[in-house]
């Protein structure tokens, strides 16, 4: 198995805050790792860390060559003021690779409309971005990411105020992202229930307690009662892990 980034004793914060003290942890290729914690307990800090966007103060925290990150945002940070297009949302993330003088051209157009059929929305390319549905959104988020060929795809919080049936979709949608195109998969969400069925090992996090790394075939329900700090309930209902 390729390992596509290290954490080793790594040391991560700001200021004066320290978020982890000494995290190790590898992510293969062709994981689906699920990051899961409250607001405050250091997602957005780990994933920052992934992509080198903070360098650890202790520690190491490697990547190898020839990675290629697609980053999916939360909705909310999208700026809807202008009427941007669907078409201009995901176009803007191959401009981003471009210089600050080079044009887009056949092939990037080709790579947005590529990545907006994956994501099952093409009939949406002309759209307003801000007109769209949640679920609608979060698509384009995600078509946003595939257009820039990722091998590593990072999700934050992507099924946040969803309604049962856009959630399930958007998961569903995720995990055959993981399958079909064999994508390195980290989804970042406050709740279990999300990324139960999909992830193959966790990262739990917690202000107040130590990080705890998880592998599915290990998770029981003593051992979540004790990170979430009550009781809990760990069944399978229909092929499909439930968690009260």
């Amino acid at each position: 198995m390729i390992k596509m980034v290290e954490f080793k004793n790594a040391i991560l914060g700001y200021g004066r805050k320290e978020v982890f003290n000494r995290l190790s942890l590898d992510i293969y290729e062709n994981d689906f790792l699920g990051v899961v914690g409250p607001n405050g307990s250091g997602k957005t800090t780990f994933l920052k860390a992934i992509m080198g966007l903070i360098k650890p103060r202790g520690g190491e925290v490697t990547r190898i060559g020839g990675i290629k990150f697609g980053y999916c945002m939360q909705r909310q940070f999208i700026d809807t003021l202008f009427p941007f297009t669907v078409f201009d949302i995901v176009m803007m993330a191959r401009s981003s690779t471009k210089g600050a003088f080079k044009r887009l051209g056949r092939e990037d157009r080709e790579k947005v409309s590529e990545s907006l059929d994956i994501a099952g929305i093409s009939h949406l390319t002309k759209s307003a971005f801000r007109d769209l549905s949640g679920g609608q959104k979060q698509r384009v988020l995600i078509a946003r990411a595939l257009s820039l060929e990722p091998n590593f795809l990072i999700l934050d919080e992507p099924t946040t105020d969803l309604d049962v049936k856009g959630e399930r979709e958007i998961l569903e949608l995720i995990t055959s992202l993981h399958r079909n195109k064999r994508l390195t998969v980290v989804l970042v969400s406050h709740e279990l229930n999300e990324v139960i069925n999909c992830s193959d090992k966790f990262l739990f996090l917690n202000s107040k307690l130590p990080h705890q790394i998880v592998m599915k075939d290990d998770l029981n329900e003593h051992m979540l009662s004790e990170i979430f700090g009550v009781k809990m309930e760990f069944k399978k209902v229909n092929g499909r892990y439930i968690i009260t």
